[in-house]
């Protein structure tokens, strides 16, 4: 079955089949035959085998990966400044941290913490009364011509000038 041996191929081996193997190898077993009886790939019955001769143990390796650059204060630092300004920037914030970080770093913090980036409002939100109000607002001046808003602008900027144009 193809899928089995995807899904054989990609998971890790447990510490019990890696003993298995290890023991199995000892005992003088081919590769092709312990891999057949622990139902696993010949090459991870190989790397096994070859890890144990080389090193003398079978346990796994940690992780590889890049190492982290800020410490766990320097974590909590990020945290604290957007929990006390949600409106600051990533860069300000890698500006106030002592380490070099990229901006991809600050947002995992941020993400960890359950914190999400916050869009301002375009508007604010409206609710139904507001509406309501607005749409009665709207309904009564819809016959309006030019004059009449003209001499609305004047009574609310009693500065303007007839000719002025108006922007908005």
């Amino acid at each position: 079955m193809p899928g089995k041996r995807a899904r054989r191929h990609l998971s890790q081996l447990s510490e019990f089949a890696r003993g298995l193997i290890i023991e199995m190898k000892t005992a003088g077993w081919s590769t092709r035959r312990v891999a057949g009886q622990v139902d696993r790939s010949e090459c991870a019955v190989r790397n096994c085998w070859e890890q144990w001769t080389r090193e003398g143990t079978h346990a796994r390796k940690t992780g590889s990966g890049a190492i982290r650059k800020t410490t766990r204060r320097e974590d909590r630092s990020i945290v604290q400044k957007a929990l006390v300004d949600p409106t600051v920037t990533r860069s300000t914030i890698r500006g106030d941290v002592s380490v070099v970080i990229v901006p991809q770093t600050i947002s995992r913090h941020l993400a960890e913490s359950n914190l999400k980036s916050k869009r301002p409002f375009r508007a604010l939100p409206l609710t139904p009364e507001h509406r309501q109000l607005r749409l009665q607002w709207c309904q009564a001046r819809s016959m309006w011509n030019v004059t009449d808003w003209k001499r609305l602008c004047l009574v609310m900027n009693p500065g303007l000038f007839w000719g002025q144009v108006i922007t908005v």
